[in-house]
């Protein structure tokens, strides 16, 4: 068994111009910073029970890539090709940018979102690290409840006449309850089961009105749907709807127009669960594979929240 680290975080600097960015002391002590992130210690020692890693100090365990590279090839059955073991800072710098670029490429979040680097999570500042710990910990389900309104003072320090500032950091939000008890959530029935269960004959109904929504909107660009589980199991519909609804565009390169293979089909639908999550839409009662393989009850929970969120725009 590898045991990483000692006991006790470090939380490092970041260097960015003309300042450099350290993390108050007060904020080291504040309980529900060191809370999450023994919340995020315990979640990724669970994780890579299989392979034998145990984590004991974030920052600098997670610092050479070697720990975030296992992370993320068992929460995405990913293989990332390079040396076992980084020994030169540059080796393990590039062995740490392959890794952040696999995290990000499956999280699948617009680069402003990033609140992390190579050079962040490599001199081991904490802000980095519990930003990219906790966004992998929301996107994967977590299943153990994470301290809602977590905040960090960060002390910004001007190199050039030493005149220091304070930021604060939001690590977490108060959303984080609904998001990170997405696994309890899951068991409890919602009225979809009721719907298929005791009233089969309001289904079809609730099916019309969701894909009539949903038609209003896609129909802007000349597109449409007829299909409740086929039109959307690849993603591309959901992808649309939310660009529509949010007034944004998504960048033709971030997601396949024209999905076949599996993966391509996965890989729309979960970047459309995660623009709902940044729209601020609660995370539906299902999973991407789920929608993928056209679960309708699946189909349905995602459009109902859409609708939910966006039903202004269909009067």
């Amino acid at each position: 068994m590898k045991v990483k680290g000692e006991q006790g975080d470090v939380s490092g600097e970041q260097e960015s111009g003309d300042f450099k960015r350290q993390v108050s002391p007060e904020s080291l002590k504040d309980p529900k910073v060191q809370a999450l992130s023994q919340q995020l210690k315990e979640w990724i020692n669970d994780v890579l029970t299989d392979v034998h890693i145990v984590v004991k100090n974030l920052c600098e365990d997670l610092s050479d890539g070697q720990v975030l590279s296992s992370l993320i090839e068992q929460l995405a059955d990913a293989k990332i090709e390079h040396q076992e073991v980084a020994q030169s800072v540059a080796s393990q710098k590039a062995k740490l940018s392959e890794t952040l670029a696999q995290i990000n490429y499956h999280l699948q979040i617009g680069e402003d979102a990033i609140k992390w680097n190579v050079d962040n999570i490599h001199n081991k500042y904490l802000v980095s690290v519990l930003h990219l710990l906790v966004s992998l910990a929301r996107h994967y389900g977590i299943q153990r409840r994470l301290p809602s309104d977590v905040k960090i003072t960060v002390i910004q320090i001007n190199k050039a006449t030493q005149q220091t500032d304070t930021i604060v950091e939001q690590i977490t939000g108060d959303e984080e309850r609904e998001t990170y008890n997405f696994a309890a959530r899951a068991q409890e029935r919602d009225v979809f089961d009721t719907l298929f269960d005791s009233a089969p004959d309001k289904l079809n109904a609730v099916k019309g009105s969701l894909l009539a929504f949903a038609n209003k909107q896609l129909q802007k660009i000349n597109r449409g749907c007829a299909n409740m589980e086929e039109d959307f199991s690849d993603g591309v519909n959901l992808v649309i709807m939310m660009s529509l609804a949010e007034n944004y565009y998504v960048p033709l390169y971030s997601f396949s127009m024209q999905p076949e293979a599996y993966d391509q089909k996965l890989h729309n639908v979960t970047l459309a669960l995660n623009l709902m999550q940044e729209a601020g839409i609660p995370r539906p009662k299902c999973t991407a594979e789920s929608i993928v393989s056209k679960d309708l009850k699946s189909t349905l929970r995602v459009l109902y929240a859409i609708y939910s969120k966006y039903k202004h725009l269909a009067k």
